[in-house]
């Protein structure tokens, strides 16, 4: 799953700021890690999909931001533009 900044992409931008170091970072697939200080996140809605066994599945659970909604985000730390 590559992650990308690229303006010139069509859809959702998801914009989120990193709740250790305050970084706000911009793509279009949910990021893993913080790009400046390496906190790992959790992926959204990460209690109601299927909890992974494996990385294989767990780097699956990260979804697109075109296949996100408003509700799905953290109010205060994440936004879909």
């Amino acid at each position: 799953m590559k992650l990308t900044t690229n303006p010139t992409k069509k859809g959702k931008l998801l914009i989120k700021k990193c709740h250790l170091c305050g970084t706000v970072m911009e793509s279009y697939i949910e990021r893993k890690k913080c790009t400046k200080c390496k906190k790992s996140f959790l992926p959204m809605n990460y209690f109601s999909k299927v909890h992974a066994k494996n990385s294989k599945e767990f780097d699956e659970l990260f979804s697109n931001s075109d296949d996100m909604q408003e509700e799905d985000l953290i109010k205060g730390i994440s936004v879909l533009w």
